[in-house]
């Protein structure tokens, strides 16, 4: 087989691939970025940086690249509880940034397209060994990096190679995500919280909110599933529910 050297090799291409890809490139290492599902790559999750990431995009150059493209700010978290009481909090460190997630890698992969040491591979199944010399075994190529980074998520492959599994406790916990053409009521990331299931809302744009519901298996179960489970979700959070309509729903 025909062998290809790198100094970097990092799997998985979502926004913490991507970031590390960007650091390490821009540290004069020959990285690689190996993403087996092809981009946009979407999923659930509260699309919120904290400040201190955003510290670290202006830091690294990326903010301009994330600045072209709509998103929000956020000063701090407010919980909520379903009897209607609240604790908020501003962040000391400043502002977050609330931006839609496959927006948010577009931004890292046009600053990736800048750097001519980091070469991003999207659908790409490879195969790899892990050890004092990492191997990556990808369409008849052996590809030889000095650093293989495991950034292939929450059921991460590399980490169960590594022997780490052990370390996560396996929460059984499910996501659904939405978002709503209506303008943000907040400047806070907004946690409703009820028993086994919460929402998270976060302002994505000066005219759009994102709003993921998390739910623990073993502690709540859905009434309906398919196209009515995000309803039948939202419905546990009336003041919540009063504030969006179906209506609005952009994806």
């Amino acid at each position: 087989m025909h062998e290809k050297y790198y100094d970097v090799i990092i799997i998985g291409g979502g926004p913490a691939g991507l970031f590390a890809g960007i650091v390490c490139a821009r540290n004069n290492l020959k990285t690689l970025i190996l993403e087996k599902q092809v981009y946009p790559i979407d999923k659930a999750c509260g699309e919120g940086i904290m400040p201190t990431g955003v510290e670290h995009l202006r830091e690294l150059g990326i903010a301009p690249f994330v600045e072209k493209y709509p998103y929000h700010y956020f000063k701090g978290i407010r919980y909520i509880s379903g009897k209607g009481r609240t604790a908020e909090a501003n962040f000391a460190e400043g502002s977050g940034w609330g931006i839609q997630r496959v927006v948010f890698s577009s931004a890292l992969l046009e600053c990736a397209a800048t750097l001519s040491n980091l070469e991003i591979r999207a659908g790409a199944s490879a195969v790899y060994t892990l050890g004092e010399n990492p191997k990556v075994n990808l369409n008849n190529t052996v590809l030889c990096p000095k650093l293989l980074i495991g950034a292939d998520g929450l059921h991460s492959q590399v980490r169960k190679l590594a022997n780490l599994e052990a370390l996560f406790p396996k929460l059984k916990r499910w996501g659904v995500r939405q978002h709503f053409n209506v303008e943000p009521w907040s400047v806070f990331v907004e946690i409703y919280w009820g028993p086994g299931l919460e929402a998270y809302v976060t302002p994505v744009s000066v005219s759009s909110v994102n709003v993921s519901l998390l739910w623990d298996a073993k502690r709540y179960k859905p009434e309906h599933g398919g196209k009515k489970l995000f309803a039948s979700l939202l419905k546990e959070f009336p003041e919540l529910q009063e504030r969006i309509n179906k209506e609005d729903v952009m994806d």
